[in-house]
């Protein structure tokens, strides 16, 4: 488990922004988790090519196929930066589903993930970020 002083880096990426409200205040109260940023699609693209590289990156998908090539460019260069993504949607997808893996995603799962299960998600990730930082 992580330590208690090493808090979590997350960024919230949906295009929706009462979603990335809601999910905000889901992890408020989470005493490990750092938001850094609650950010639509557009807004991702420049935060990734800064210096901040959270750890992890929960990203929002639409279900529009027309918009997945920008989400896959843009797993890809979260990836490259560092960051764990966990794409969640609101139904599955198999096309967009190993699009988003094969571009690196860590998980796809479905927008309805209880609170528990979705903090669990997220530090199993933070915890596998890190790692691979110290082992590189």
């Amino acid at each position: 488990m992580l330590g208690l002083m090493e808090k979590i880096r997350l960024v919230i990426i949906d295009q929706h922004k009462g979603v990335r409200n809601a999910l905000r205040v889901r992890l408020h109260s989470t005493p490990n988790i750092a938001v850094v940023g609650a950010v639509d699609a557009a807004e991702a693209w420049s935060l990734a090519q800064t210096d901040l590289r959270p750890d992890v990156a929960l990203l929002g998908l639409t279900g529009h196929n027309d918009e997945l090539s920008f989400v896959v460019d843009l797993v890809k260069l979260l990836v490259a930066g560092g960051t764990a993504v966990l794409a969640l949607t609101s139904y599955i997808d198999d096309l967009a589903r190993e699009m988003i893996l094969q571009a690196g995603a860590s998980e796809y799962r479905l927008k309805n993930i209880n609170t528990p299960e979705l903090l669990a998600e997220i530090e199993t990730l933070a915890e596998a970020h890190r790692h691979e930082q110290i082992d590189n």
